[in-house]
């Protein structure tokens, strides 16, 4: 279960960077926009595995 959580997360960061890439892109900052949305994806994907630990 730990690693299907891993490449879940891992392609919903991929997905957002590539959504971020074309909304960046519209305010002429694609790579900056890329780069944000994946990192608020990372961060709500580790507090959501940090939350939902099995014991």
């Amino acid at each position: 279960m730990k690693k299907f959580r891993t490449i879940i997360s891992v392609i919903i960061m991929i997905i957002v960077g590539i959504v971020g890439f074309f909304i960046g892109a519209t305010v002429n900052n694609p790579m900056g926009g890329s780069i944000l949305f994946s990192m608020i994806a990372g961060i709500s994907c580790i507090i959501y595995v940090i939350d939902n630990q099995e014991e």
